[in-house]
């Protein structure tokens, strides 16, 4: 196998795009940051210069490690040379390498080289995760009382909330500055959502990634003492509800951990189809 390597041009974009676009419920994220931050590495913490593998002319793989360190991969093949030169690649961005996003079957042998190879050298999160599709075009659900879109003054509330979801996800932490800028952004783009019970915020859950016609569901998180009570339910419906309308969304993307079988139950009875797994794999250099 002969590969080669590049850097994304603006010539070689729509290129790229095509390539993501066959394989969009697990390239979501790349297209999805493509869209947003550009090609190349910039201040934002998920901007990264995209990359592209190719042999004899064709794209086989795209990937683009962001500025946080977090390497977000997609190949139409799985085998050591790919993984290789992936990591090649990135090693010249002089960015740490925390963590892989991407298909399980593509992520998984990925992270295993990271650990061989001691460029990661201690786990710290480690999570198969189920993805589900939804046709948000067949979905009839109709906004939920206490639901709405997240205004700027509540970010006091949400990054509490926040705070409880990366903790217990096990996820790398922001600082409070970083997680207001990106409170904010959400805010601006329609795309956080809360539940309010009494007018207190008891569940919050986002629009992650977005391009075009497609969008992904996470940052799903309900306060202890009101689970188990259809929260979760009630807010990913009003989301749906308003995905459809306001964004005009035709596929939603969701994923949850293989054990979070509560978390499953819930997107199951929502109409989602399982499409395969997700890997979300972070740990320390």
């Amino acid at each position: 196998m002969r590969l080669s390597y590049e850097r994304v041009t603006l010539q070689s974009k729509a290129e790229l795009i095509r390539f993501l676009k066959k394989s969009e419920e697990y390239s979501l994220f790349l297209l999805s940051n493509l869209e947003t931050y550009g090609l190349n590495l910039s201040h934002a913490l998920y901007s990264g210069n995209f990359k592209i593998l190719r042999e004899e002319g064709e794209i086989v793989a795209a990937f683009c490690l962001t500025r946080e360190g977090t390497l977000i991969v997609q190949a139409l093949q799985q085998n050591e040379t790919i993984y290789e030169t992936i990591i090649k690649a990135c090693l010249e961005e002089k960015i740490p390498i925390l963590g892989i996003l991407g298909g399980w079957d593509l992520a998984y042998p990925l992270w295993d080289l990271l650990k061989r190879k001691r460029i990661i050298q201690k786990e710290t999160f480690f999570e198969k995760e189920v993805l589900y599709t939804l046709d948000v075009g067949k979905t009839a659900y109709l906004p939920e009382t206490g639901g709405r879109l997240l205004q700027a003054k509540d970010f006091d509330v949400w990054v509490k909330l926040r705070e409880g979801y990366v903790e217990e996800m096990g996820f790398p932490k922001h600082s409070f500055e970083e997680m207001r800028s990106e409170f904010l952004i959400k805010v601006a783009k329609q795309i956080t959502w809360g539940l309010f019970e009494e007018g207190k915020l008891v569940a919050i859950a986002d629009l992650n990634a977005r391009f075009s016609d497609l969008g992904q569901l996470g940052g799903v998180y309900t306060i202890p003492g009101y689970r188990n009570r259809g929260s979760c339910s009630r807010l990913t419906r009003h989301l749906i509800h308003d995905t459809k309308v306001i964004h005009h969304i035709r596929k939603l993307i969701i994923f949850t951990g293989e054990n979070n079988l509560a978390a499953r139950k819930v997107y199951e009875s929502l109409g989602t189809s399982h499409y395969g797994y997700y890997a979300l794999l972070f740990g320390e250099p």
